[in-house]
Protein backbone atom coordinates (compact mmCIF):
# COMPACT_ATOMS: atom_id res chain seq x y z
CA UNK A 1 0.00 0.00 0.00
CA UNK A 2 1.48 3.39 -1.00
CA UNK A 3 0.90 6.08 1.69
CA UNK A 4 1.08 9.53 -0.59
CA UNK A 5 2.86 12.13 1.19
CA UNK A 6 2.56 15.82 0.20
CA UNK A 7 4.53 18.95 1.88
CA UNK A 8 4.53 21.89 0.81
CA UNK A 9 7.98 21.80 1.28
CA UNK A 10 8.73 19.37 -0.72
CA UNK A 11 10.01 22.04 -3.51
CA UNK A 12 11.76 23.93 -1.44
CA UNK A 13 13.64 20.41 -0.80
CA UNK A 14 14.26 19.49 -4.57
CA UNK A 15 15.76 23.14 -4.98
CA UNK A 16 18.13 22.59 -1.71
CA UNK A 17 19.39 19.22 -3.48
CA UNK A 18 19.83 20.47 -6.58
CA UNK A 19 21.85 23.10 -5.66
CA UNK A 20 23.88 21.03 -3.15
CA UNK A 21 24.58 19.07 -6.32
CA UNK A 22 25.91 21.56 -7.95
CA UNK A 23 28.12 22.95 -5.16
CA UNK A 24 29.60 19.47 -4.86
CA UNK A 25 30.60 19.35 -8.52
CA UNK A 26 31.90 22.40 -8.51
CA UNK A 27 33.87 21.60 -5.99
CA UNK A 28 35.04 18.16 -7.37
CA UNK A 29 35.64 19.76 -10.64
CA UNK A 30 37.98 22.25 -8.93
CA UNK A 31 39.77 20.40 -6.25
CA UNK A 32 42.36 17.34 -6.41
CA UNK A 33 40.40 14.82 -4.03
CA UNK A 34 42.51 12.74 -1.57
CA UNK A 35 43.68 9.47 -3.07
CA UNK A 36 45.33 6.09 -2.17
CA UNK A 37 44.45 3.71 0.62
CA UNK A 38 43.83 4.85 4.58
CA UNK A 39 43.89 3.11 7.51
CA UNK A 40 40.47 3.26 8.02
CA UNK A 41 37.68 0.62 8.75
CA UNK A 42 36.72 -0.62 5.72
CA UNK A 43 33.03 -1.90 4.88
CA UNK A 44 33.07 -4.70 6.94
CA UNK A 45 34.48 -2.43 10.13
CA UNK A 46 37.22 -4.76 10.28
CA UNK A 47 40.28 -2.65 11.49
CA UNK A 48 42.92 -2.25 8.92
CA UNK A 49 41.12 -3.43 6.33
CA UNK A 50 41.61 -0.80 3.30
CA UNK A 51 38.44 0.31 1.01
CA UNK A 52 38.22 -0.49 -2.51
CA UNK A 53 38.64 2.37 -4.68
CA UNK A 54 35.71 4.45 -5.81
CA UNK A 55 35.16 5.29 -9.64
CA UNK A 56 35.86 8.41 -10.92
CA UNK A 57 32.07 9.85 -11.03
CA UNK A 58 29.99 9.72 -14.19
CA UNK A 59 26.93 10.71 -15.79
CA UNK A 60 25.49 7.28 -16.12
CA UNK A 61 22.03 7.46 -14.59
CA UNK A 62 21.50 4.89 -11.87
CA UNK A 63 20.03 1.51 -13.02
CA UNK A 64 16.59 0.82 -11.97
CA UNK A 65 16.21 -0.58 -7.90
CA UNK A 66 18.19 0.63 -4.98
CA UNK A 67 19.44 4.26 -4.94
CA UNK A 68 20.32 4.87 -1.49
CA UNK A 69 19.70 2.67 2.26
CA UNK A 70 19.77 3.94 5.80
CA UNK A 71 19.81 1.66 8.18
CA UNK A 72 19.84 2.45 12.54
CA UNK A 73 20.59 -0.39 14.48
CA UNK A 74 21.21 -0.54 18.36
CA UNK A 75 19.90 0.88 21.47
CA UNK A 76 16.95 -1.06 23.39
CA UNK A 77 13.63 -0.69 22.73
CA UNK A 78 10.68 -2.70 24.68
CA UNK A 79 10.57 -5.26 22.11
CA UNK A 80 14.56 -5.81 22.16
CA UNK A 81 17.25 -4.10 19.84
CA UNK A 82 15.74 -1.12 17.89
CA UNK A 83 16.44 -0.29 14.58
CA UNK A 84 15.12 0.43 11.06
CA UNK A 85 15.85 0.25 7.68
CA UNK A 86 14.93 2.44 4.57
CA UNK A 87 15.44 2.02 1.37
CA UNK A 88 15.06 5.03 -1.46
CA UNK A 89 15.04 2.98 -5.19
CA UNK A 90 15.20 4.77 -8.38
CA UNK A 91 11.97 5.50 -9.01
CA UNK A 92 11.42 7.77 -5.80
CA UNK A 93 9.48 4.10 -4.33
CA UNK A 94 10.50 4.50 -0.28
CA UNK A 95 10.49 1.02 1.13
CA UNK A 96 10.76 0.27 4.69
CA UNK A 97 13.16 -2.71 4.95
CA UNK A 98 13.55 -5.86 6.81
CA UNK A 99 11.93 -9.80 6.86
CA UNK A 100 8.96 -8.13 5.12
CA UNK A 101 9.31 -4.93 3.25
CA UNK A 102 6.72 -2.80 2.49
CA UNK A 103 6.23 0.49 0.35
CA UNK A 104 5.91 3.73 2.71
CA UNK A 105 5.82 6.52 0.10
CA UNK A 106 7.30 8.27 -2.74
CA UNK A 107 9.93 11.12 -2.88
CA UNK A 108 9.37 13.67 -5.97
CA UNK A 109 11.72 12.52 -9.33
CA UNK A 110 13.86 16.18 -8.65
CA UNK A 111 14.95 14.63 -5.49
CA UNK A 112 15.61 11.54 -7.10
CA UNK A 113 17.90 12.69 -9.45
CA UNK A 114 19.65 15.42 -7.00
CA UNK A 115 20.35 12.98 -4.71
CA UNK A 116 21.52 10.32 -7.82
CA UNK A 117 24.11 13.23 -8.65
CA UNK A 118 25.63 13.73 -5.56
CA UNK A 119 25.70 10.17 -5.48
CA UNK A 120 27.71 10.05 -8.54
CA UNK A 121 29.88 13.26 -7.89
CA UNK A 122 30.78 11.47 -4.22
CA UNK A 123 34.28 10.51 -3.25
CA UNK A 124 33.55 7.73 -1.14
CA UNK A 125 37.39 6.66 -0.54
CA UNK A 126 37.59 10.50 1.02
CA UNK A 127 35.07 10.24 2.96
CA UNK A 128 36.11 6.44 4.68
CA UNK A 129 39.68 8.44 5.28
CA UNK A 130 38.21 10.28 8.30
CA UNK A 131 37.64 7.23 10.77
CA UNK A 132 35.29 7.34 13.49
CA UNK A 133 37.57 7.23 16.69
CA UNK A 134 34.86 7.93 19.40
CA UNK A 135 32.79 5.10 21.23
CA UNK A 136 30.36 3.88 18.77
CA UNK A 137 26.73 4.93 21.01
CA UNK A 138 25.42 0.95 20.38
CA UNK A 139 28.06 0.55 24.06
CA UNK A 140 25.87 3.35 25.84
CA UNK A 141 22.03 2.42 24.33
CA UNK A 142 22.38 5.25 21.66
CA UNK A 143 22.37 3.73 17.49
CA UNK A 144 24.64 3.66 14.68
CA UNK A 145 23.75 4.46 11.17
CA UNK A 146 24.65 2.06 8.05
CA UNK A 147 24.01 4.05 4.57
CA UNK A 148 24.74 1.95 1.67
CA UNK A 149 24.78 4.14 -1.66
CA UNK A 150 24.43 2.22 -5.26
CA UNK A 151 26.86 3.26 -7.54
CA UNK A 152 27.82 2.12 -11.19
CA UNK A 153 30.58 0.32 -9.76
CA UNK A 154 28.43 -1.07 -6.97
CA UNK A 155 27.46 -0.44 -3.18
CA UNK A 156 29.18 1.98 -1.03
CA UNK A 157 29.05 1.85 2.30
CA UNK A 158 29.19 4.28 5.35
CA UNK A 159 28.95 3.24 8.96
CA UNK A 160 28.80 5.82 11.18
CA UNK A 161 31.00 3.55 13.91
CA UNK A 162 33.49 3.12 11.48
CA UNK A 163 33.41 6.18 9.35
CA UNK A 164 32.83 9.77 10.72
CA UNK A 165 29.61 10.81 9.38
CA UNK A 166 29.17 14.91 8.77
CA UNK A 167 25.75 15.62 8.85
CA UNK A 168 26.52 18.56 7.35
CA UNK A 169 28.52 16.78 4.39
CA UNK A 170 25.98 17.69 1.11
CA UNK A 171 26.03 13.70 0.43
CA UNK A 172 24.43 13.53 4.30
CA UNK A 173 22.69 16.26 4.45
CA UNK A 174 20.23 15.60 1.10
CA UNK A 175 20.08 11.98 2.49
CA UNK A 176 18.37 13.39 5.29
CA UNK A 177 16.71 16.13 3.69
CA UNK A 178 15.02 13.62 0.71
CA UNK A 179 13.90 11.00 3.54
CA UNK A 180 13.03 13.31 6.64
CA UNK A 181 9.51 12.02 6.28
CA UNK A 182 10.55 8.58 6.60
CA UNK A 183 13.55 8.48 9.24
CA UNK A 184 14.77 10.05 12.03
CA UNK A 185 18.18 10.17 12.60
CA UNK A 186 20.15 10.00 15.99
CA UNK A 187 21.54 13.43 17.16
CA UNK A 188 24.64 14.37 18.04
Amino acid sequence: MTIPIHHARRPFRAIVVAVLAIMLAATAAGCTWMSGPTGSPGPTGSPGSTPAASPEPTDTPAAPGRLVSVETRGGHCIGGTCGSIVILDTDGTVRAGGAAESEIGTVPAEDVTGLTALITATDFEELRSHPFTGTCPVAFDGQEVVYEFTTAAGVERIESCATEVDPNHPLFAAVAGVLEDFITLPVE
